[in-house]
């Protein structure tokens, strides 16, 4: 990725994360949307999931200035997701769900350079999520 997309994603966290509660609550709107089945995976205290959620984005922005800290990222990920076995349809409409939730959220303060920026980094990340700890694609539900 290159360091313009990076430059464009760090300038915009801040507007993103003053948005958090409401993106997270768009998010996973449009998760649940494209995947009904999705809603299943979240047994726990829904409150707690989606400031984890939130907490990835944050991990990931601060990442991506890292090569090696985003594939940390990315494997930590993939090993606490790798029990839910989620295939990579279900990362693609993960990360659709997220470029539509901060389209909803911000409107036209996310320019469209911006909202490439994000959706190449999360399908980036989603990507090596997709994939087990050993690097095979994972096989889904």
């Amino acid at each position: 990725m290159g360091q313009n997309f990076i430059s464009l994603i760090q300038d915009s966290f801040a507007n993103v994360f003053r948005h958090k509660g409401e993106l997270a609550e768009r998010f996973y709107h449009h998760l649940f949307t494209a995947l009904p089945e999705a809603r299943g995976m979240f047994r726990n205290d829904f409150f707690h999931q989606k400031e984890m959620f939130v907490m990835m984005l944050a991990s990931t922005v601060r990442s991506l200035s890292s090569e090696e800290s985003f594939e940390a990222l990315g494997d930590r990920l993939a090993r606490q997701h790798a029990s839910f076995g989620v295939s990579s349809d279900q990362y693609q409409a993960a990360t659709d769900a997220l470029v539509s939730a901060m389209k909803d959220v911000l409107g036209e303060d996310l320019s469209q350079e911006e909202e490439q920026a994000w959706k190449m980094a999360i399908s980036r990340l989603t990507r090596k999520m997709a994939r087990d700890p050993a690097g095979q694609v994972g096989s889904g539900v």
